[in-house]
């Protein structure tokens, strides 16, 4: 079941999997969990699980909608947050570097924003009936008729 725990098969149980939904909500990818812990099932084996049973695919997706909420708010962090004065030896950071700073966290916004959209379309809750819904406007006049006349004046 397992590509990354060298050669040691691992089964893919709740607490596993609890696990990786924990690590998700604190803004862990699936590739990085899966990779640096090599207790854990591989990418494959939690996908496959993930599809093949509804109840290992609750709590994986509530990590997800999780994840998002943590994507939020890493996203208001880096838009809010100051650039710096210096760099960590204490030099001044020119303009190039600060230029160079915000296009990283523009990228790294659009990024969040992209898979945010992806992750979360029906809000925290993650239910349909949270999503926003088209609306339709009818309007009519006061006989029900369809047809308008001007008026000269």
């Amino acid at each position: 079941m397992g590509g990354n725990n060298r050669g040691k098969v691992v089964k893919v149980t709740k607490a596993i999997m609890q696990e990786v939904a924990d690590r998700l909500a604190q803004g862990e990818n699936l590739v990085e969990i899966t990779q640096d812990n090599h207790e854990l099932p591989s990418y494959r084996a939690i996908t496959a699980a993930v599809v093949r049973d509804p109840e290992l695919y609750e709590i994986y997706r509530m990590g997800r909608v999780m994840q998002s909420e943590w994507h939020i708010d890493r996203i208001n962090g880096l838009a809010m947050s100051p650039l710096p004065t210096h760099h960590a030896d204490g030099t001044p950071c020119d303009s190039r570097w600060l230029g160079a700073e915000i296009q990283r966290r523009r990228l790294e916004v659009d990024t969040l924003k992209w898979t945010l959209a992806r992750q979360q379309p029906n809000g925290i809750r993650d239910r349909k009936e949270d999503a926003p819904q088209a609306a339709s406007i009818t309007i009519s006049w006061d006989s029900g008729s369809s047809e308008v006349k001007a008026n000269d004046g």
